[in-house]
């Protein structure tokens, strides 16, 4: 290695810690950055049961009255939308305003229709051939209206049906063409793709989507088939189909939102009898077993946890399905509940990471630090700040340099500004000219940044560029704390 010269790095100190819960070798390490929502569809609201869990986010349908919550319960309320909506947007949108302005206070997320790429009029698009572009209608209806009331709020768009790869194509009354499309309902994949390019992507905070797991472990790679069923994922029936969503997102440059899981679960075994029922044909290959169904659920939060940083809620479908009085032995959707069987104890005894609901500001580094050649000067220094937040509501932040600090960088890039939830940006730094003799000469960057609900707890950015005699050409490690 030559010895003279100038390295022209920086030794980072990290913000992150790595977050370790249970025995070594059974808890697997958790994202240094928590991004979940740990939540449950129920049919009776058993508050006091999902806070024990440790569960704090429960998914509300259309009608529900949020107001007897208590407040450490965080809600995502659903709106149906479906095709009837579209005969009257503007009664569509003052039903939705009406709803916001009713129980805002106590609504932390909204989403706005449920499988609306399969026509069911019970729980999907309604009788009429689903269409990515008139879902768009409601959905920025929705969406206007929601961030008029409250500008905080997370506005999800409906979860979409795992539907397989679909063929055909399908002409509308437009004469426009539906790729993966029947003529009745249309791929996942498809859907999305056709609602981004109608400019959907700017009437959401997330992407809502359904990864239920059918046969396949948690773990299963998606599009891969298998003739062992825990393995087999073939057309994305698996629960990290979510990972093709996301593609799809990134490729529509949506990749800085989020995608939430607004319903995912595996079923479980029936009695016998019900396994003749017309209902249940065609299903039965989806079955696993109760402590197949527990790993399955807490093997996808960790799975989500260390692996999806572009995941936000995740929910489970169902907490207690399986004992609400009003459902036919036979439901399937009983079959899908937890309460009562391993599933509920594992799921308790998981540790959680959970996300932050207000904004929060952090930065890619706490130091910056540079070794200089006293031979090598004058030189210009220049580096770059990540600001990231790590929140799921907005911030406003503005960056200021020490003044008269023996360090004193020009600043550039987004000094000041808003950043949305998870959004990143950039703060460049620039010393030109810098020339000392022997020594230490330090700075600082500071950031102070508000979101609602959050005080001012600004992040400092250590400046440090260190003079001596000899630099060695090597490269420093980064070091972490």
């Amino acid at each position: 290695m030559g010895r003279k010269g100038l390295v022209n790095l920086a030794v980072t100190i990290g913000l992150a810690v790595m977050l370790l819960s249970g025995a070594l070798g059974v808890w697997p390490a958790r994202s240094a950055v928590p991004h979940l929502a740990y939540g449950f569809n129920t049919a009776e609201w058993d508050i006091m049961r999902m806070l024990d869990m440790g569960f704090d986010w429960i998914k509300l349908f259309h009608s529900s009255n949020p107001t007897t919550l208590p407040p450490q319960m965080n809600v995502l309320y659903r709106f149906m939308a479906q095709s009837g909506n579209l005969n009257d947007v503007t009664a569509f949108g003052a039903e939705v305003s009406d709803v916001a302005v009713a129980f805002g206070d106590v609504i932390d997320a909204y989403e706005i229709g449920n499988e609306v790429n399969i026509d069911n009029p019970d729980y999907g698009w309604g009788n009429d051939p689903v269409n990515a572009e008139d879902y768009k209608v409601l959905l920025c209806e929705a969406y206007t209206r929601i961030k008029q009331v409250d500008p905080t709020a997370i506005v999800v768009s409906a979860g979409l049906a795992p539907t397989g790869r679909v063929p055909g194509t399908w002409q509308d009354s437009q004469g426009h063409l539906h790729t993966g499309h029947n003529g009745s309902f249309q791929d996942d994949r498809e859907f999305l793709k056709e609602l981004l390019a109608a400019g959907g992507g700017a009437c959401l905070d997330a992407v809502g989507y359904h990864p239920y797991g059918f046969s396949a472990d948690y773990d299963a790679e998606p599009d891969v088939a298998s003739a062992e069923p825990t393995r087999n994922c073939v057309q994305g029936f698996c629960f990290r189909s979510a990972e093709k969503i996301y593609e799809i997102m990134q490729q529509q440059g949506l990749g800085g939102k989020k995608v939430w899981a607004t319903e995912f679960g595996w079923i479980t075994q029936p009695p016998d009898h019900c396994l003749s029922d017309p209902t249940w044909q065609g299903r039965q290959w989806q079955i696993v077993s109760d402590d197949k169904q527990a790993s399955n659920l807490v093997g996808a939060y960790q799975y989500a946890d260390a692996h999806w940083p572009w995941l936000g809620g995740l929910f489970i479908f169902n907490l207690n399905f399986n004992v609400a009085p009003w459902y036919s032995e036979c439901e399937q959707i009983r079959y899908y509940g937890v309460q009562g069987k391993p599933a509920e104890g594992a799921l308790a005894a998981m540790p959680k990471n959970k996300a932050s609901l207000l904004g929060q500001l952090r930065a890619g580094t706490s130091l910056l630090s540079l070794l200089v050649d006293v031979d090598e000067q004058p030189i210009t220094w220049t580096s770059s700040i990540a600001l990231f937040n790590a929140g799921w509501q907005s911030l406003v932040y503005t960056a200021t340099v020490e003044s008269s600090a023996e360090v004193e960088p020009a600043m550039s890039g987004a000094t000041a500004g808003l950043l949305s939830a998870t959004q990143e940006s950039l703060l460049h730094l620039s010393v030109p000219g810098f020339s000392r003799t022997l020594g230490t000469y330090t700075g600082t960057v500071s950031v102070d940044w508000y979101a609602a609900g959050a005080g001012n707890n600004p992040r400092i950015i250590r400046l440090q560029m260190i003079v001596i005699s000899d630099v060695s050409r090597i490269f420093l490690p980064l070091l972490t704390r």
